[in-house]
């Protein structure tokens, strides 16, 4: 026969059941710094979740939650920490930073930062440094700031190479967190050519000082002066990257050397432009008198696009008498003249006043140029002043079998002209 549990017993039967439940509940909040082990992120699949959440949590007692935060800072988690902190009352923050602050800066001390030990996962420094730049945003007091701040000074200091590729806190980062007290170490890494130049050079670019800016752009042509006439890749990716008018005049010095690279030099001449805008036409005015042909022409080229019909004058007054002209290229100086003229001038707006000009006062490749020009925009108003270069005998070179002095040329201008 079943016996009946009284009242009073169920009840007893219920408190307990109920004390049991709370008692476990009690004892998994209550977690023990020591029971953290098993949920190292090496260990268990989860365990990064969890020790976040336990760092965060007013629920544990406050040596569980420093050790939590103290296990992710050695593997190398400390950005979880970081998010943790997020989290966290004001009272509580400064708890847990009051213990991995000293922690961050006693491992960054061991100077165990070499490529074997962070391999074998033994560098404690390494471990330091990372928990140094997630710590730094939450620290209020001035001297926890300042050691923070000098421990990631520091670890720019060192093998620049090396270093970017240990932990996860790399030196563009701390670069963009440091801002301008991060430019000496990054310059003085900049001097080593085995260092990645055009990595190094925009981290200092995106720092924003302009005298930081000069310096980059100096310390690149030094590093290229030094090795030319050939210029290692990386090294001349990061001096065309470049904007600071302190690259302009090393790019003018090898745009005409023809032992250097033709590629390079012809994106030398684009960054001379680019850089220099309305104010380059000084130096492409002297590649009209001075260059090669191909550079004079493509000074031409640079000077109409940067000027304008502003700069149709003094290019027609820069053209040399002395010159070649059309040499090396299968249409000759008619070509030359007829791709600028047919492209640069004809996308120009009331150009015909200026040539009209050149062909009473110019030289003879201004007014050659100029007769050229004239068959694509020239109207009824030309007329007059082609018709007196008829019987000008001045030899024209390369201008085709048809055409051999300014006359011969006039008179088939003529032809294209309106009457």
């Amino acid at each position: 026969m079943t016996r009946r549990m009284t009242p009073p017993a169920a009840l007893k039967t219920a408190a307990l059941i109920l004390a049991l439940a709370l008692g476990l509940g009690l004892s998994a909040c209550k977690r023990k710094p020591e029971d953290l082990e098993v949920w190292r992120p090496s260990k268990a699949k989860n365990g990064l979740e969890k020790l976040g959440l336990w760092i965060a949590s007013p629920d544990e007692l406050m040596p569980t939650r420093l050790r939590a935060a103290e296990i992710l800072m050695e593997e190398e988690y400390a950005y979880s920490v970081d998010i943790a902190l997020e989290k966290c009352s004001d009272a509580d923050k400064q708890a847990i930073l009051a213990h991995t602050v000293p922690l961050a800066l006693g491992w960054y001390k061991t100077g165990d930062a070499t490529v074997e030990a962070y391999q074998e996962a033994r560098s404690k420094q390494v471990v330091g440094k990372d928990g140094a730049y997630f710590l730094l945003k939450h620290v209020t007091k001035a001297e926890d700031k300042e050691a923070l701040e000098g421990v990631l000074i520091d670890w720019l200091t060192g093998d620049y190479f090396t270093r970017d590729q240990m932990g996860k806190v790399k030196l563009n980062q701390i670069a963009e967190m440091m801002g301008s007290r991060s430019a000496p170490p990054l310059l003085k890494a900049l001097d080593d050519p085995k260092n990645g130049q055009t990595q190094l050079a925009q981290m200092l670019r995106a720092i924003n000082d302009p005298a930081v800016k000069k310096d980059v752009a100096l310390a690149l042509v030094k590093q290229a002066e030094a090795t030319l006439p050939t210029i290692d890749k990386d090294l001349e990716t990061a001096l065309l990257e470049e904007d600071h008018e302190a690259v302009v005049p090393f790019f003018v010095k090898i745009v005409p050397m023809e032992e250097i690279d033709a590629e390079l030099r012809s994106a030398a001449f684009e960054r001379v432009r680019v850089i220099k805008g309305k104010a380059s036409m000084p130096i492409f005015l002297e590649w009209v008198k001075n260059g090669s042909e191909i550079l004079r022409w493509l000074a031409i080229q640079g000077i109409a696009e940067t000027q304008g019909k502003a700069g149709l004058g003094p290019i027609l007054a820069s053209l040399p008498l002395k010159g070649t002209y059309g040499e090396g290229d299968p249409e000759g100086f008619k070509g030359e003249a007829e791709r600028f003229c047919s492209v640069e001038v004809k996308e120009m707006k009331e150009t015909e006043p200026v040539f009209i000009q050149q062909l009473e006062s110019g030289s003879w490749p201004a007014k050659a140029i100029s007769m050229c020009c004239l068959q694509f925009v020239g109207s009824a108003a030309s007329r007059p002043a082609v018709e007196k270069l008829k019987d000008d005998k001045t030899e024209i070179p390369n201008w085709g079998s048809e055409v051999k002095t300014l006359g011969d040329l006039a008179a088939k201008t003529l032809e294209k002209l309106p009457n």
